[in-house]
């Protein structure tokens, strides 16, 4: 009794809050946390044991949000949350100043090594020295004895009046030019360069003497050259007078034939010559020379020996041809004399022949020939020929033998050549896609295919080359606009809208280039547009306002607006969404204004 009555009297002890009696929606709670916990872990690729920084920080994370749900243990619990943290930051505190100690203590254990390094390398560099000046001393007085030799030989031939015969050398006091001080004084050396210096002399002596003239020498040729370009012009018309004779001659002789053979009445043989002769004189003033050169060519026995060669030529072709011969058959038809052969015919019958496995085809070995055949015939193929000589590289990934022939100017460059060009990056590499696009730019820039060459700058990132080509070109809001549905993308999008040049405009406007984006599958490019423009705003970078953009846009209508604003708001953009939608309306307010006060 007394014990209880005690127990009664004395005050009682806090007694904690009553855990929560849903234990279902606990367990829920622990069950989830536990497997976001373990997840979270193999996101993290934590190992499985052992402590570890990120499985430190998610277990950190787990217990906060312990302590957020179990409310009526939160100062408890945050309390234990304190201690452990304060003992950890402890720990790694002293692990910092433990590793910080220990490379401490390793810098002052080798302060002891590396000062006898370095007093090693004194002693050393000290002895180095030491011997360069007795080095030093002992050439110096080698030399003063040599100059003292030299000086009482001269003393001595002075007395005995002997003119020397040698040249007394002097001691140099700087380096021969091209040559070391080790080569400045080696006697082999130095001779074998003079007798390759003397050797270059005597080549400069005789160049001087065959090779080049004076100049009162060329004057002399070029008074020569005047005389026989004299004498020549004078034998020329000479010519020209005794074939104009000549064909006056044959007029007569064939009229009188005709005179001859028909006997007309009336009609004297005199009359009949000058009868002929009138008739073909109007002919004669007007191609005089052409008609008697015509004539004398008719005449000309080599004409046929020249015909008869040719008919050589195609045959021996054909029989390499049918004899499997391609690679000597292609060389052959390349080079051949006026062309004869470098035709569609023998294009054609070189792409019937199918190439064997392994080997380079009879096609692009005709090709391949016709190209290097250029320089010699000084004539280009025309442009379905050197069509199909890239495309027959192409079709062999001979893409280096394209790019030698546009280095080198062999290929009649046309629109069809750079769509080719163009169309065989698709699905090629990185790298095939660099060689490539330059030179389909460099083919549309010649034959001056503007929006092609602009395309291809931006398929290669060069996008502000692309826009100074484009002014040089005079390109209109029709061609930007080709450009930008051609090679949609954020670069080409924000540099359309850039102000340039002198007045500070733009290509196009922001409403231009976002409503034709939006008409595409890319169409985010232009949400993505009006963000950035969003973001450079707030941040000071750019002085124009969404409002400045839609009051000054002249070109954008009312409808087109509002497709952008339903777009802006589609993807969240709502603060972009409703400055336009304000100046939208605006504008449209003053456009109604302004028809009511007209009308």
């Amino acid at each position: 009794m007394q014990q209880q009555q005690q127990q009664a009297v004395s005050p009682k002890r806090p007694v904690l809050p009553p855990i929560s009696s849903n234990v279902d929606k606990d367990h829920t709670f622990v069950k989830d946390l536990i497997e976001s916990a373990f997840l979270e872990l193999e996101k993290l690729d934590c190992p499985p044991e052992g402590p570890h920084q990120q499985r430190y920080s998610v277990f950190k994370d787990v217990f906060g949000q312990l302590v957020e749900y179990l409310s009526a243990y939160r100062p408890l619990l945050t309390a234990i949350k304190a201690e452990f943290e304060d003992c950890i930051q402890t720990i790694e505190r002293g692990q910092q100043e433990a590793f910080f100690l220990s490379g401490k203590v390793k810098t002052m254990a080798a302060e002891q090594t590396t000062l006898s390094f370095y007093t090693k390398r004194a002693d050393q560099l000290k002895q180095k020295i030491s011997k360069i000046e007795s080095d030093n001393e002992r050439l110096n007085y080698e030399i003063q004895s040599i100059f003292k030799q030299h000086v009482n030989q001269i003393t001595a031939m002075h007395e005995e009046d002997i003119t020397p015969k040698v040249n007394i050398p002097s001691v140099p006091n700087r380096l021969l030019p091209g040559l070391t001080l080790e080569e400045s004084i080696d006697i082999e050396l130095l001779c074998k360069k003079l007798c390759s210096l003397e050797q270059l002399v005597k080549d400069l002596h005789l160049a001087k003497k065959t090779r080049y003239t004076s100049r009162d020498q060329k004057k002399q040729l070029k008074v020569q050259l005047a005389s026989k370009s004299k004498a020549k012009d004078h034998v020329v018309e000479k010519n020209t007078q005794l074939k104009a004779r000549c064909l006056k001659l044959r007029v007569s002789i064939d009229a009188l034939r005709m005179y001859c053979k028909e006997s007309p009445m009336g009609h004297t043989p005199v009359e009949a010559i000058i009868h002929a002769l009138t008739r073909s004189n109007s002919k004669m003033s007007s191609r005089s020379g052409d008609t008697a050169s015509s004539t004398f060519d008719d005449d000309d026995p080599s004409k046929e020996r020249e015909a008869e060669m040719l008919l050589e030529y195609i045959e021996h072709f054909n029989d390499l041809f049918e004899d499997g011969q391609y690679i000597q058959a292609a060389m052959h038809a390349a080079n051949s004399p006026k062309g004869i052969l470098r035709n569609s015919e023998t294009l054609t019958r070189f792409r019937a022949i199918h190439a064997k496995p392994g080997k380079t085809s009879p096609l692009l070995a005709y090709c391949e020939a016709l190209m290097a055949s250029v320089p010699a015939v000084a004539s280009l193929p025309n442009a379905e020929t050197s069509l199909e000589c890239v495309k027959s590289a192409l079709t062999e990934n001979r893409l280096d033998l394209v790019m030698h022939w546009l280095a080198q100017k062999r290929l009649t460059c046309s629109e069809p050549l750079g769509h080719l060009l163009y169309n065989y990056t698709q699905g090629k590499n990185t790298v095939t896609v660099g060689q490539c696009l330059p030179l389909a730019e460099a083919v549309y820039t010649i034959v001056g295919a503007h929006i092609q060459a602009a395309v291809c700058m931006c398929k290669q990132g060069k996008v502000q080359a692309m826009m100074d080509y484009a002014t040089n070109a005079d390109f209109g809001k029709d061609m930007y606009i080709g450009v930008l549905l051609a090679c949609p993308s954020l670069a080409v999008a924000e540099v359309l809208i850039e102000p340039r040049g002198l007045y500070q405009k733009s290509a196009l406007s922001v409403g231009t280039v976002v409503n034709q984006i939006l008409h595409t599958e890319n169409h985010e490019i232009g949400v993505q547009l009006l963000h950035k423009l969003q973001q450079m705003i707030k941040s000071g970078s750019s002085t124009t306002s969404i409002k400045d953009v839609v009051l000054c846009d002249a070109d954008t209508e009312y409808e087109s607006w509002m497709q952008i604003i339903y777009k802006c708001q589609d993807n969240g953009l709502y603060d972009v969404g409703l400055e336009l939608l304000a100046a939208v309306t605006v504008l449209q307010a003053i456009r109604k204004a302004s028809e009511t006060i007209t009308k």
